[in-house]
């Protein structure tokens, strides 16, 4: 069922299925996508499952087939033994990193035990800290985050993705005496840097008189 909303926006409603591919959860779409919305490619879009509310990109099967990638935790709360009244709305572009990921906190990416050094690369600083910390390649993360300069919301974003857990706040030295935690990233003179177990990774000669602030990860 198609419900026009405006010129360029579409509603499309169906029932669909949980299945599971590997370690994550997706929903079939039961019409051919090409043939009736007209967009092919990666296609973001706001989907509704029951009362929850998502955004992903589609998984193209070929063909105009896609799937709908779901969130492991709002698949455990769906029965995947029944039909699930489902929304889909395409949209221009997703508005959150985090918008699909198959891990959460209780179930992040791996438990961080230790650091696989990546080295500094101008430019991807933001992206090398979440690197390391994922253990995933420093592709995988620009795949989800992007190139270009980090931001601490795009970085945190990212840790989210990764299910990785952090402080609610940063902490801003301001030029007094501190103690860096186990685990944190550090803004040090705008630049994003990894320090681990009483070290900085991927960089040398750090000045910490330099350092903005730093949010902690935790272990």
């Amino acid at each position: 069922m198609r419900q026009n909303v405006g010129k360029h926006q579409m509603i499309y409603r169906f029932n669909t299925t949980l299945h599971k591919g590997g370690n994550r959860f997706f929903a079939s779409i039961p019409f051919n996508i090409w043939e009736i919305t007209g967009l092919k490619g990666n296609i973001p879009c706001r989907v509704v499952m029951e009362e929850h509310s998502f955004e992903c990109r589609l998984v193209p099967k070929g063909g105009g087939t896609y799937w709908i990638p779901v969130n492991k935790s709002i698949a455990s709360s769906l029965l995947q033994e029944r039909e699930i009244k489902t929304s889909l709305e395409p949209i221009l572009s997703l508005s959150r990193i985090n918008h699909d990921s198959p891990y959460s906190k209780e179930l992040p990416v791996r438990k961080i035990d230790s650091i696989q050094e990546i080295p500094f690369q101008q430019g991807l600083c933001g992206q090398c800290c979440v690197a390391m910390l994922a253990g995933v390649s420093l592709e995988k993360v620009i795949s989800v985050m992007g190139r270009g300069r980090a931001s601490w919301s795009k970085i945190l974003e990212t840790l989210d993705y990764n299910g990785i857990s952090y402080a609610g706040k940063a902490v801003y030295p301001r030029g007094g005496s501190f103690l860096l935690p186990q685990c944190c990233i550090v803004n040090h003179h705008n630049v994003f840097l990894l320090w681990y177990k009483g070290a900085f990774w991927g960089v040398q000669n750090v000045d910490y008189s330099k350092i903005i602030s730093y949010i902690e990860i935790f272990l």
